[in-house]
C-alpha cells in the first residue's frame, strides 16, 4: 500500500513541477510513468487511484482558481481529473485484451483526443492540454509553427510511452528510441532558435496601459468621466505622434453601451474628443456592450428586455480613432460557468449560479467569426480578449484573416499574486511561435509585456502596479504550416480514437474475420 501512495504522489508532483512557468518542463517526459506502474500492482479501486493522482496534478497547477471562485474550482478539479481518467481506463482495457504497446498507442490518441475536445466542445477547459506545460522553455519548441500545442503533447506522451516501455522490457532499443526523440526535436528547436529570420520591415509603436485598478471593485461606484480621465492621464505621459496603437485591457471600459447607439455614449465622446489630438492614433480597448434584439431574431442566449425585445450582453473589444467607434468584436471562447452556461438544454437550470467575477454574468453573446482591426496605416492585428489567447486554432483564423499581430487584452487580477497569472503571460509565447507574431499583452494588473516571434518575452510590467509603456511590433504576412492547418494532430487522434473502441467492443474471434 505505501508503494501504492509513493506512486500516486510522485505523478503529481513530478507533473506539477515541470509545468509552466518553471523552465523544467522535460519532467513532464516521465510524468506519467508512476502511474502506468501504479496499474501494475493496483487490483482495486485502479480507477479510483488514477483518479485521485490526476486530481492532484490538477490541484498542484490549478489551485489558484479558488481564488476567484472556491465552488468554480471544486467544480473544474473533479470534472476536468475525470476526464483525463478516460485513457487511463483504456490503457487498461487495451492492456488487458491485447498487449502493452496498443495500449500505450491507445493512451496517447486517448490523450490527445480529450486535448482536442477541450479545445472545441461547450466546456472547453485547455488550460492542462500538455503542450502548454512546456511555455517556460520556448527554446525547445520552435517546431510548435508545425503542430501547435498538440504536438508538444504528442512529444511528451511518446517520450513516457517509451521510457516505460524500455523500463518494462529492459530492451535497449526502446532506450535509444527515447534518447533519440528528446534529441533531435530540441536540436531542430535550437537551430530554428539561434538562426531565426527576423524581418528586417518598419516598427510600429504600440502604448499600453496598465491602470491596476481592483477587478472586484472596478464595476461599483462607476463614473465615466472619472475613468476616462485617469485614461487620459495615464496616455498623455508617453503618448506622440509616431505611435500608432494605444491599448486598454479587457473590460478598461467599463460603461455598458447599446451598440447602435455607441457614439453617443459619454465614454466615446470623451475619447473621441480627446483622440482629435492624435489623428494616427488607434486606439483598443475592452468594453462591455450590448445590442437589443426583437423576437424573430433573438439569439440562444439573449435575455428580455421589454415587451417582444430582446438584448444580448458582450465581452467585447472595440477600435476606436478621432471619427468614432469603428469596429467591435465580441469574444468568441467564453470561460465556462462564468461567461456562458454549456450546453444550455441540459445544464440551463443552472444559469443562475453563474460565477459573477464583476460586470455582467451568466450566458453572454459571442462571435461566431474573427475579426481584426485595423490602424490607419493598414495595420491588422487580432484583437484577443483573456481567455482567448489559451487557444491556437483560433489566433491562427485571426492571422489567416489578416492579422500582422496579435493583442492580448486580459484581466488577471481575479487570482491574486499566484502562478495563474503567470501561466497565462506564458501561455501567450505559444501564441507567437505557432504564428510566428508579435505579440503584446495589456492587461489590467499585470503583467503586460511584448513577445517576440520566437516567443521571448521583454519589458515585462510589474505585478498590481499601474504603469504605461511603449512597446514596438513588426508586422509580418507570412503563415504558418499550423496556422493554415490547425490542430489536425487532434483532429486524427480523434479517429485513431474511434478505431481503438471498435477494436475494444469488438470480440476478437469477429476481428480476426475481419482482417483475414
Amino acid at each position: 500500500m505505501k508503494k501504492q501512495l509513493f506512486l500516486i504522489l510522485l505523478s503529481p508532483v513530478i507533473l506539477s513541477l515541470g509545468w509552466a512557468p518553471l523552465p523544467t518542463g522535460f519532467l513532464l517526459f516521465a510524468g506519467f510513468i508512476p502511474l502506468f506502474f501504479l496499474e501494475n500492482i493496483a487490483v482495486k479501486r485502479y480507477w479510483l487511484k488514477i483518479y485521485l493522482s490526476i486530481l492532484l496534478w490538477n490541484l498542484f497547477t490549478t489551485f489558484w482558481v479558488w481564488n476567484a471562485s472556491p465552488e468554480g474550482c471544486i467544480a473544474m478539479l473533479l470534472s476536468n481529473s475525470l476526464l483525463q481518467l478516460i485513457p487511463f481506463l483504456i490503457y487498461r482495457r487495451v492492456k488487458k485484451n491485447y498487449n502493452l504497446r496498443f495500449a500505450l498507442f491507445s493512451w496517447i490518441v486517448g490523450m490527445l483526443s480529450i486535448e482536442y475536445l477541450h479545445l472545441n466542445w461547450q466546456i472547453a477547459f485547455p488550460w492542462l492540454n500538455l503542450g502548454n506545460g512546456l511555455a517556460g522553455t520556448p527554446q525547445l519548441i520552435q517546431w510548435y509553427e508545425y503542430t501547435g500545442t498538440l504536438g508538444g503533447a504528442l512529444w511528451i506522451l511518446l517520450l513516457n510511452s517509451f521510457v516505460f516501455y524500455f523500463l518494462q522490457t529492459k530492451s535497449v532499443k526502446w532506450l535509444y528510441v527515447a534518447i533519440f526523440l528528446v534529441a533531435i526535436p530540441a536540436i531542430i528547436s535550437l537551430f530554428i532558435f539561434y538562426n531565426f529570420p527576423f524581418e528586417k520591415t518598419e516598427s510600429h509603436k504600440v502604448a499600453v496601459i496598465q491602470p491596476n485598478i481592483d477587478p472586484y471593485l472596478k464595476f461599483e461606484n462607476f463614473i465615466p468621466e472619472a475613468e476616462v480621465a485617469n485614461y487620459i492621464k495615464m496616455s498623455e505621459k508617453i503618448l506622440d505622434s509616431t505611435i500608432e496603437f494605444l491599448l486598454f485591457p479587457e473590460t478598461g471600459l467599463t460603461q455598458n453601451c447599446n451598440e447602435e447607439k455607441i457614439n453617443d455614449a459619454q465614454t466615446y465622446i470623451l475619447l473621441t474628443q480627446w483622440l482629435k489630438k492624435y489623428p494616427n492614433l488607434t486606439l483598443v480597448s475592452g468594453c462591455n456592450t450590448y445590442r437589443i434584439f426583437d423576437s424573430t431574431n433573438k439569439t440562444s442566449t439573449s435575455r428580455p428586455y421589454n415587451d417582444d425585445k430582446f438584448f444580448d450582453v458582450y465581452n467585447s473589444s472595440i477600435t476606436l480613432n478621432d471619427s468614432g467607434v469603428i469596429d467591435i468584436y465580441h469574444k468568441s471562447k467564453l470561460v465556462p460557468g462564468v461567461e456562458k452556461m454549456p450546453y444550455p438544454k441540459i445544464f440551463g437550470f443552472l444559469e443562475k449560479f453563474a460565477i459573477d467575477l464583476g460586470g455582467i454574468s451568466g450566458s453572454l453573446g459571442e462571435d461566431k467569426n474573427p475579426k481584426v482591426f485595423y490602424s490607419k496605416n493598414h495595420i491588422g492585428v487580432a484583437p484577443l480578449i483573456c481567455y482567448e489567447s489559451i487557444f491556437g486554432e483560433l489566433t491562427g483564423k485571426f492571422v489567416k484573416k489578416g492579422a500582422s499581430a496579435i493583442f492580448v487584452l486580459t484581466n488577471d487580477g481575479w487570482w491574486g499574486n499566484t502562478p495563474g497569472y503567470r501561466q497565462h503571460q506564458y501561455y501567450a509565447r505559444l501564441r507567437a511561435i505557432e504564428c510566428r507574431r508579435d505579440v503584446v499583452r495589456c492587461t489590467n494588473t499585470g503583467i503586460s509585456c511584448r513577445i517576440d516571434k520566437r516567443g521571448m518575452i521583454s519589458n515585462e510590467t510589474q505585478w498590481w502596479m499601474p504603469d504605461a509603456i511603449i512597446y514596438e511590433i513588426k508586422p509580418s504576412a507570412s503563415l504558418t504550416f499550423y496556422c493554415i492547418y490547425g490542430d489536425y494532430i487532434g483532429y486524427t487522434a480523434s479517429w485513431l480514437l474511434i478505431l481503438v473502441f471498435f477494436m475494444i467492443l469488438t470480440p476478437k474471434r469477429q476481428l480476426k474475420k475481419f482482417f483475414n
